[in-house]
C-alpha cells in the first residue's frame, strides 16, 4: 500500500491515508448491507492516527447503529467517509468508495461470510471468516 486521498461526492470532505500496512476488507453482514444499500461492503481499515481530514470536517456527522459502530458520512451529500467500531477504537475503516485511486487496492479478505447473499461468489484465494476477526 501507498499513500491514498479521498473525497465525498460533493466535494466538500478531503481525505488524506498514510499508510504501508492495511487491511482490504469487505464485509458482508446485515447491518454494512443495509447501511450502505449493497450487497456487501468494502473497507480500508488502517490506524485511525493514519486518516487525516485535510477539508471538511465541520461536514462529517455521524450515526451510532449500535452501542459499538459509529459511521462518519457527509452531511452534505451522504457520501460514506468512514466508520469506527468501538471495540477497536485505535481503528478507522475507510470506505472504500471515498478513495480516489480504486484500481490499486485489492481486499484481502471477506468477514462475515455467513451473511452473505447467496449469488456472492467469494474468492477463496482471499481469508474467507464467517464472523469478523478478532
Amino acid at each position: 500500500m501507498k499513500n491514498f486521498s479521498g473525497h465525498c461526492a460533493c466535494g466538500e470532505i478531503k481525505l488524506e491515508i498514510e499508510t504501508t500496512k492495511a487491511n482490504v476488507v469487505n464485509c458482508h453482514c446485515n447491518r454494512c448491507r443495509k447501511l450502505n444499500g449493497s450487497s456487501f461492503s468494502t473497507y480500508i481499515v488502517v490506524s485511525g492516527k493514519r486518516v487525516m481530514l485535510t477539508k471538511g470536517e465541520e461536514f462529517i456527522t455521524s450515526y451510532s447503529p449500535s452501542e459499538y459502530a459509529v459511521k462518519n458520512f457527509c452531511k452534505n451529500c451522504g457520501t460514506p467517509i468512514f466508520n469506527q467500531n468501538l471495540k477497536y477504537p485505535h481503528l478507522k475503516m475507510v470506505h472504500l468508495g471515498a478513495v480516489n485511486t480504486l484500481e490499486e487496492i485489492k481486499p484481502n479478505m471477506n468477514i462475515f461470510c455467513q451473511s452473505r447473499l447467496s449469488w456472492i461468489s467469494l474468492d477463496e484465494t482471499l481469508a474467507n471468516f464467517d464472523r469478523e476477526i478478532e
